[in-house]
């Protein structure tokens, strides 16, 4: 099928930097968003990596019109998917618990679109929102902290409260100074000071914090990590371990944040251990994201990563983990690392794969028309 359009020029990428770590409520006026930040910050490749779907790719970009496709013609795509799965970790107090661990899928086949939804419907369980908010609630009157409990309510039509946990702080920024610590204030019965602008970060720097209070075994929710990257590889992706620094909230003193990077360290390499293609051929990973905005700029603790993926001879990628939703902030990037450059191919390793695979906005929405008329053969069991 010919969408009357100039057919794409090899696989060079007309905009010098990437966009490898998005994500994009699945309707096209949050696609065209993203589209519109990627161009205007000269990204040539884009991928959104939504959470266990596909959709954006076969039922969103489909519906762009050839003049849409023209406007952004320039900008290659590569579909995949972020999956998380639970991994045994013993940290440096010697607690061993289980971390919720994100699998990057870049370059999955979108053929293979019903095996995702299958293993999803199979393998993960769904946290009860409601029940989750009277637990949080309940915290945070035991802890002391200032708020109403008529204000903290869920609403599934709005992005700031569809989830307990943004309900949750929703409730609490009533009284912000009361329930939020103040820049350079340390005090565990209050929620940290960078939540006060991000609180979008409640469920990785509290729920998910083994420390915290409010931490709740969310990896119990998810499939061993195991099946995870199996079920990357059998769709035809590459496994890329997502932002380890984003596993241990960087809170508190000078010493507990030198210890969440230490840990980051740790994690990765006993990932490694057990995933490393080398002691691990038949269920590997390929890669891991050493470039993060939860890095928050360590320069050392990136360097040390990045050794750790050449000893193991992985592929290294980076993103923004941009959100594209009806909470999308003014300053939110798609290409800007957490120090403020440029994510560029110059600054990752063995690219080859993403260059080889990504296509032309107009070779996916072909793709995908071409898909829609054969049926599909279900392939997971």
């Amino acid at each position: 099928m010919n969408l009357g359009l100039k057919k794409e020029k090899g696989r060079r990428y007309s905009g010098n930097n990437l966009g490898l770590h998005c994500h994009c409520a699945e309707d096209k006026e949050h696609f065209l968003e993203l589209l519109r930040r990627a161009k205007a910050e000269n990204v040539g490749l884009l991928i959104v990596n939504n959470y266990k779907s596909l959709k954006l790719y076969s039922k969103v970009l489909p519906t762009l019109t050839n003049e849409e496709l023209k406007e952004f013609e320039r900008i290659k795509m590569l579909p995949s998917i972020e999956m998380p799965g639970a991994f045994k970790y013993t940290n440096l107090d010697g607690q061993t618990y289980n971390i919720e661990t994100h699998i990057l899928g870049y370059g999955v086949d979108l053929g293979k679109e019903q095996l995702l939804e299958e293993f999803t419907a199979l393998k993960y369980k769904s946290l009860n929102q409601e029940e989750e908010l009277q637990r949080l609630i309940a915290i945070g009157h035991k802890i002391g902290l200032n708020f109403n409990d008529e204000d903290c309510y869920l609403d599934p039509s709005d992005d700031n409260r569809k989830f307990a946990g943004r309900a949750f702080t929703q409730g609490l920024m009533k009284y912000m100074d009361d329930n939020f610590c103040k820049e350079g204030e340390e005090n565990k019965n209050k929620l940290p000071f960078e939540l006060r602008s991000n609180w979008r970060a409640f469920q990785n720097r509290c729920v998910k914090d083994l420390n915290s209070p409010f931490y709740l075994d969310v990896a119990m929710l998810n499939p061993d990590v195991t099946e995870v990257i199996d079920l990357i590889h059998r769709m035809g992706g590459r496994a890329y371990l997502a932002h380890p620094s984003s596993y241990f909230a960087k809170v508190g003193t000078k010493s507990d944040i030198k210890k969440a990077f230490d840990n980051t360290i740790k994690f990765t390499r006993d990932f490694m251990i057990v995933f490393s293609p080398k002691v691990n051929p038949g269920c590997h990973i390929d890669g891991v994201e050493v470039y993060h905005p939860s890095y928050l700029g360590n320069m050392e603790v990136t360097s040390e990563i990045k050794e750790i993926a050449k000893a193991h001879k992985l592929s290294t990628s980076g993103g923004t983990d941009i959100h594209v939703d009806k909470t999308l902030g003014q300053h939110e990037t798609v290409a800007s690392d957490s120090l403020g450059g440029r994510i560029k191919k110059s600054k990752l390793g063995n690219f080859r794969f993403m260059r080889r695979k990504s296509k032309s906005l107009v070779a996916l929405k072909e793709m995908v028309l071409n898909m829609l008329k054969k049926p599909e053969e279900p392939e997971f069991e």
